[in-house]
């Protein structure tokens, strides 16, 4: 087990797909104010399975994100005003490298269906 364990990690770089990744998604509130719907998100998707944390340590916005994209997570959800208003998330996911915005039903569909990509 423990040699295609160290083949998986050599082959994806330690970028693992989504359905088998530590850490499916962090989210990004931008400050303490957008706390509780990130809390709000967080339960959703932890509810359809999909692991997930939070990222409000007393850091700036760019240096947790630039942690979430150390930590090779492959969806960082960001949440200010905008988002919180229209009941949406600020997505930038690393494997298309893009940044769009989508509302929670679609953000929730979408991972639903990473989820049960099964392909390397």
């Amino acid at each position: 087990m423990s040699v295609f364990i160290g083949i998986l990690i050599e082959h994806t770089s330690g970028e693992f797909p989504f359905f088998i990744a530590p850490t499916q998604a962090v989210i990004v509130p931008i400050s303490d104010a957008h706390l509780s719907y990130a809390k709000v998100l967080a339960n959703r998707l932890m509810e359809e399975g999909i692991d997930v944390e939070i990222s409000s340590k007393n850091e700036s916005l760019n240096k947790r994100i630039r942690n979430a994209e150390t930590m090779r997570v492959p969806m960082i959800l960001v949440i200010g005003d905008a988002e919180i208003e229209s009941q949406s998330v600020a997505v930038r996911d690393r494997r298309e490298r893009t940044q769009y915005n989508l509302t929670q039903e679609a953000l929730i569909s979408t991972m639903k269906e990473k989820l049960s990509e099964v392909h390397f």
